[in-house]
């Protein structure tokens, strides 16, 4: 019997892009991992946080997640894992360009650099491992139905200003 899991992840940026940008993610789980559903970190200061960073990282976030919680159970059944996103960016960097980009060396389909590569790699490494002996679908959803690692994420920055 296949063991399901779903997580919903958003990464939010204060400031975005500009010196003294803080940034989030959040991921919320449907069913407790660890003992709890909701799960927060902060982005390094470095390189400068954005808004599509802090999107990637929850995506990360999310599949580092799900990994670990594979790797715990006994027996290993075939893992079926629904990542969902409010951001089209990263729903497209995994969903659409991710495969393009490795076929072109990472250069877009101007030639230039892929924006983000460290992260997009990252989360694409991930992504592979946990396709073997399961699936990962991503799915892009409205905003309103992101509260909660909104929420998360927005705490995971918040949590940064008083430091």
């Amino acid at each position: 019997m296949p063991y399901k899991l779903d997580v919903w992840a958003d990464g939010a940026c204060r400031r975005n892009g500009q010196p003294g940008a803080i940034g989030g993610a959040g991921i919320w789980f449907g069913r407790p991992v660890n003992g709890s559903r909701g799960w927060i970190r902060a982005l390094p200061l470095h390189p400068i946080p954005t808004n599509q960073r802090a999107e990637l990282t929850a995506i990360i976030f999310a599949l580092e997640m799900a990994r670990d919680r594979r790797d715990e159970l006994n027996d290993r059944p075939y893992f079926m894992l629904t990542v969902y996103t409010d951001s089209k960016y990263a729903h497209g960097c995994m969903c659409e360009w991710l495969d393009q980009w490795r076929d072109n060396g990472w250069v877009n389909s101007r030639g230039v650099a892929v924006v983000n590569r460290d992260l997009i790699q990252e989360a694409a490494d991930l992504l592979d491992d946990l396709e073997n002996g399961g699936e990962v679908k991503f799915t892009w959803i409205p905003r309103e139905q992101n509260q909660d690692a909104d929420r998360l994420a927005n705490e995971a920055y918040d949590k940064q200003e008083y430091y």
